[in-house]
């Protein structure tokens, strides 16, 4: 699965920041820190955290699915932003959606992604920047934008 399969959804964001592919040593070290709950690789990646030199109004990480957080016991994009002492907005909530990692890409793409905005925060003409751990298909990327 390609960009080619987003090109019809309309542009939502400038760019994508990535400091690894989520391959080999890399996809392994993620996995260990979500699914093991290995919460000392927050440090890791948290050093190795590609930070882009544009300045932004707000900082929003992802959201997962509450049901994941509360088994992991921690959100693993908050929890490496809080090792990097970065400042964030949490105004993301995401309902309950299936597990996505055993999925294909094409599965994922398919998949609804339900999030929602606190209403309270007023978002026009903001500079947003959005963390995710782990970027695949990009359509929860897109929707959230």
């Amino acid at each position: 699965m390609t960009c080619e399969h987003l090109s019809n959804c309309p542009v939502r964001f400038h760019q994508i920041y990535a400091p690894f592919g989520y391959d080999g040593l890399m996809k392994e070290m993620i996995q260990q820190y979500k699914f093991m709950k290995d919460v000392a690789l927050a440090e890791v990646l948290a050093r190795y955290m590609c930070w882009p030199s544009l300045t932004y109004d707000m900082v929003v990480p992802m959201p997962s699915s509450p049901d994941n957080d509360c088994v992991r016991t921690f959100n693993p994009v908050k929890y490496v932003l809080d090792v990097r002492n970065i400042q964030y907005a949490d105004i993301l909530t995401m309902t309950h959606r299936q597990k996505q990692f055993d999925l294909t890409k094409k599965e994922r793409f398919r998949i609804s992604n339900r999030i929602k905005v606190d209403n309270e925060i007023n978002l026009e003409n903001k500079s947003i920047l959005l963390v995710d751990d782990i970027y695949t298909t990009g359509k929860t990327a897109h929707n959230t934008a």
